[in-house]
């Protein structure tokens, strides 16, 4: 049996997918709230459903420390195959 606040949204793989190409096209969605966001992926025809804005929030988190992440090591010369 299930909660009627559960609020079943797009799978996540598929958020993360849709929000990684509204990034491409958009960097500047990165500044935007999460709620922003969430409404994009869906005016954007990324998404057919709006996901949760906490998903949303999470996963900019995540790309942005992945991205930083990168950066160090092209910085630090670690992305260098030998």
């Amino acid at each position: 049996m299930t909660s009627g606040n559960i609020q079943m949204g797009p799978d996540p793989d598929r958020v993360l997918e849709a929000l990684r190409e509204l990034l491409r096209e958009y960097p500047g969605a990165r500044q935007r709230s999460a709620e922003e966001v969430s409404k994009e992926l869906v005016r954007g025809g990324h998404l057919q459903d709006e996901p949760d804005p906490v998903l949303v929030a999470e996963m900019i988190e995540g790309l942005d420390a992945e991205e930083d992440s990168l950066q160090a090591d092209e910085v630090s010369g670690e992305g260098e195959p030998t």
